[in-house]
């Protein structure tokens, strides 16, 4: 897959996060994007400021980006995806995540996660590794079991 096709699935990605859920990415009928110059480095529209925002600097502040840290992280992800054609190898960004962390709805997207799910899937941006089953509560207690024996 080209830059070019990698590109045009982010923005397919960043179209249904701004379509479902809080409809992060969207603003007054306005969708962020991510654009492409012709150095190959990828720059992102921001919907509320309409600033174009360079996304290869990684630390410090971001001057016009209004769409919060998680969302920062995602942005970056999308560019490393797009650039390098990394996919997302887990569910940190997508989820599902344990009931314990913010009741499983990171997000706030409630069942609408599950279409952005999907859609990375579908657009080869999340890729199949499946999450870590958590331990079950037996083989804490025999692992436990375990240690104190030895």
């Amino acid at each position: 897959m080209t830059k070019a096709e990698r590109l045009a699935n982010a923005n397919k990605l960043i179209e249904v996060i701004a379509t479902c859920g809080r409809r992060f990415f969207h603003h007054d009928e306005r969708v962020a994007k991510l654009e492409m110059d012709s150095r190959g480095r990828i720059w992102f529209i921001d919907s509320y400021s309409q600033k174009r925002i360079y996304t290869h600097y990684e630390n410090g502040r971001w001057r016009g980006f209004t769409h919060g840290g998680s969302l920062r992280s995602l942005v970056i992800t999308l560019r490393r995806y797009i650039v390098e054609g990394r996919t997302i190898a887990h569910h940190y960004t997508f989820g599902p995540w344990p009931k314990s962390l913010a009741g499983g709805n990171l997000w706030g997207y409630g069942d609408d996660m599950q279409k952005v799910r999907d859609a990375a899937r579908e657009l080869g941006i999340l890729s199949e590794i499946q999450p870590k089953a958590e331990p079950s509560m037996a083989s804490q207690t025999a692992s436990s079991e375990a240690r104190l024996a030895s």
